[in-house]
């Protein structure tokens, strides 16, 4: 997997990467792309897997289409029902996790409710569920994401991963509201703190320090650490 971290972006890259043989099968493909679903095997295993997705690559490489780091109601419901169908058949779950909340349009905004069908579908499967975070991870999207506080059995990070209730930049602005309206650079000031937000709240390894993360592996070792995890859980 000397490529993932290139990969991440487009989620059938990095799990084809990942596949036995190179073999990924999407599901559903033409329906919410911001949110992959599919199956491939891991080491002989057949596993389950839902990934979000910021760029979709045509078969020459380029960028056909891209999409924010968050999780759209339709999305959500397009991963619920995949989760469903893998506990159903006793097929185990792995998740690649870049989100930063939930998508904001009026048409998320006003059916939110039906994005908790995900949380549930993690929560109640009972198949072996890991998680790899490869991006953001913020806030309750991340938490409906397969996150330990639902149930997964193992979470990775890898090193550049941030993880918490929101981006540093969103927490610096309501943390140092006051300073800011008095500062003369609000723009540096806000980096300022931000900077210093992430380093002490963000990063995969405080994550870890809180239990959030179990291990923080390397982009090139996800297939390794992968095949442990499924030999372990199961």
């Amino acid at each position: 997997c000397a490529d993932m971290e290139a990969e991440a972006a487009d989620a059938v890259l990095a799990l084809t990467d990942i596949a036995d043989d190179g073999l990924f099968m999407e599901v559903k493909s033409e329906f919410a792309k911001s949110v992959v679903t599919g199956l491939l095997k891991i080491n002989g295993t057949t596993v389950g897997a839902v990934a979000n997705r910021t760029v979709r690559f045509d078969d020459e490489g380029e960028a056909a289409e891209k999409f924010e780091p968050v999780l759209t109601v339709d999305g959500a419901e397009k991963a619920a029902e995949f989760v469903n169908f893998c506990d159903a058949f006793e097929i185990p779950v792995l998740t690649l996790t870049n989100v930063s909340g939930f998508a904001a349009s009026a048409y998320d905004e006003t059916h939110l409710a039906k994005a908790a069908a995900l949380t549930y579908a993690f929560a109640n499967a009972t198949v072996p569920k890991v998680n790899v975070i490869i991006g953001e991870a913020y806030g309750s999207a991340y938490v409906a994401m397969n996150s330990k506080a639902v149930g997964a059995d193992m979470t990775y990070a890898w090193p550049s991963a941030s993880i918490g209730m929101m981006d540093a930049a969103s927490a610096a602005k309501i943390m140092y509201a006051d300073e800011i309206s008095a500062a003369s650079d609000k723009t540096a000031f806000i980096d300022e703190k931000a900077a210093s937000y992430a380093e002490l709240q963000s990063g995969a390894a405080q994550a870890a320090q809180r239990g959030y993360v179990d291990v923080i592996i390397s982009p090139e070792s996800v297939r390794k650490q992968l095949v442990y995890a499924f030999e372990m859980l199961y």
